[in-house]
């Protein structure tokens, strides 16, 4: 074979080696397999899943009571025994209860009892807490106050961040606990789609 028939021939494998490459690229995509930026896209979206709120708050005396115990804080529970179902984003509320659990460890004397109360109204989920025999205003709630150039603590941020991302509020009110509770309410789960873009409810 002449050098021009074996260059001919060297090109022509190359040439077929190199379609074959770029079919089997499509032939994966067409299987299932997205393009980057779309596989960026899927990964925005946050699963969101329906959640009777207590169960977090089960957490916050299973797990934190003992610590709260240990400083000396005793905590007083009230639920109803009917579900307050949320929608929220998995794992997020049982940091809420942790970062609550932070902030009243950090805030309130030794001998007081922290008080829980949790009930729907209309259709919201509504948490108040509240140290018993508290000051004016309660120590609780008044860490939670923002403004004036008051620093916030990093578990007090934490909160404030994973209320807003749920649509929640937490904020001092009144509740049949008194006066400067500290307050959480959320949405009661109206069975829309679990599935939302990041930050959006």
């Amino acid at each position: 074979m002449s050098t021009g028939s074996l260059g001919l021939v060297v090109a022509a494998l190359f040439a077929l080696g190199a379609a074959w490459l770029t079919g089997k690229t499509i032939g994966t995509r067409a299987a299932g397999t997205p393009p980057a930026h779309v596989a960026t896209r899927e990964q925005s979206v946050v699963v969101r899943e329906r959640i009777d709120l207590r169960q977090p708050l089960r957490t916050l005396a299973a797990v934190h009571g003992a610590t709260l115990a240990q400083r000396g804080i005793g905590l007083d529970m009230n639920m109803p025994d009917a579900p307050l179902t949320v929608t929220a984003v998995a794992g997020d509320l049982p940091r809420l209860m942790a970062h609550i659990a932070d902030a009243a460890a950090a805030t309130l004397p030794q001998g007081t009892t922290l008080q829980v109360l949790a009930r729907a109204e209309g259709h919201q989920a509504v948490i108040s807490l509240r140290e018993a025999d508290a000051d004016t205003p309660p120590r609780l709630s008044r860490a939670f106050e923002t403004g004036a150039g008051r620093p916030v603590a990093p578990h007090v941020h934490a909160c404030q961040a994973i209320a807003a991302r749920h649509g929640a509020r937490i904020y001092t009110a009144p509740s049949p606990l008194g006066d400067g509770c500290l307050t959480l309410r959320f949405a009661l789960e109206d069975r829309r789609i679990a599935r939302a873009p990041k930050g959006l409810l």
